[in-house]
């Protein structure tokens, strides 16, 4: 049989006879970084995907109908990519290569095959990559990368899997999200010698609220909101009379002078002051809440919100901690 005219017939009239069209890339329009107090590894994924987060796992779906598909590959959910992010404490720690190959070994014992295999530096860590792929059914087909390191006996793996046609069109992905990967850094790490001060190299902390730069020596805390506060965020370091603190309140149509003159009754400031964060005009006050503590209250108003920020420190290492503060509080970015 000649089948020449089938296939020209086919690859002209793709709408007629049901040929596979080559996927577009899914619709990214921005990136925004992963950050949380309690995963310790930060990273970027696209703005608006469907995140689902599970103590040491973070998986990333391009539609919450996707992620339905990973969970039951055979359903008709509609196809999708998936990103994550994983890492976990190991109880016995042999090398990376024989993790792998473990793991490997487990994959085709599974029926899925490996295409390749790799090293990969990760954020300046040893890596191996992986591809591998899968058959479900008839209809589908899963592909995946996966990216594995080894840092201070925790295993971390960096993944992108999509279905069909979907993994090289969206293969990018995977590419921006591994620069992207910031490990956690041992504490010993850190630039100063003595590690009761201030780190000199900073970490980043986002929310629905802000987006904050802090010692990377620090650590956050989010206690309980008062006082009409929408919300409340915390730093500390190694001593507890050294913090910031930060409530967000609603400024009610307040402007920033009317703010500090309705909260100076709370604060017996010593001396006042202004300056500008995120291009908005903000107001200070200096005051003592204790002997040998020295503090500052910062008031912002944006977006019809009240910043309010508080510096605490121990005025005999004021030189350490206050230029660590004042740095802090000037990275501060409202949403």
């Amino acid at each position: 049989m000649n089948t020449r005219p089938f296939i020209l017939l086919s690859c002209c009239i793709p709408a007629l006879l049901g040929c596979e069209k080559k996927a577009e890339p899914l619709s990214i329009p921005a990136w925004e970084r992963y950050q949380d107090p309690y995963f310790k590894v930060t990273f970027f994924h696209p703005k608006g995907w469907h995140i689902v987060s599970e103590g040491g796992k973070v998986s990333v779906f391009s539609s919450p109908e996707a992620a339905g598909k990973f969970y039951d590959p055979t359903s008709k959910s509609k196809i999708g990519a998936q990103l994550v992010v994983s890492y976990q404490k190991l109880d016995t720690v042999g090398t990376l290569e024989a993790y792998v190959d473990s793991w490997k070994s487990d994959l085709i014992s599974s029926g899925f095959t490996i295409k390749s295999t790799d090293a990969k530096p990760i954020d300046g860590s040893d890596g191996i990559l992986v591809h591998y792929s899968g058959r479900y059914d008839e209809n589908t087909t899963l592909e995946a990368i996966r990216a594995i390191t080894m840092k201070d006996s925790i295993l971390y793996y960096f993944h992108y899997g999509a279905f069909n046609e979907l993994f090289e069109a969206n293969r990018p992905t995977f590419d921006s999200l591994l620069v992207s990967i910031r490990l956690p850094q041992p504490k010993s790490a850190t630039t100063t010698t003595d590690v009761t001060l201030p780190s000199t190299e900073f970490d980043q902390f986002s929310n629905n609220f802000l987006q904050i730069s802090y010692p990377r020596n620090f650590e956050t805390s989010f206690p309980q909101p008062k006082g009409g506060a929408e919300s409340s965020f915390e730093l500390r370091g190694y001593r507890q009379d050294c913090f910031i603190h930060i409530d967000v309140l609603p400024a009610k149509g307040l402007s920033v002078e009317k703010v500090v003159e309705q909260n100076e009754k709370f604060f017996k400031s010593k001396s006042r002051g202004q300056t500008t964060i995120d291009r908005s005009k903000t107001m200070y006050l200096n005051y003592s809440p204790a002997k040998n503590i020295e503090s500052r209250v910062y008031f912002l108003v944006k977006n019809d919100k009240v910043y309010r920020m508080i510096i605490n420190y121990y005025q005999p290492m004021k030189k350490d901690y206050l230029p660590a503060f004042e740095k802090t509080i000037a990275s501060v970015r409202v949403k």
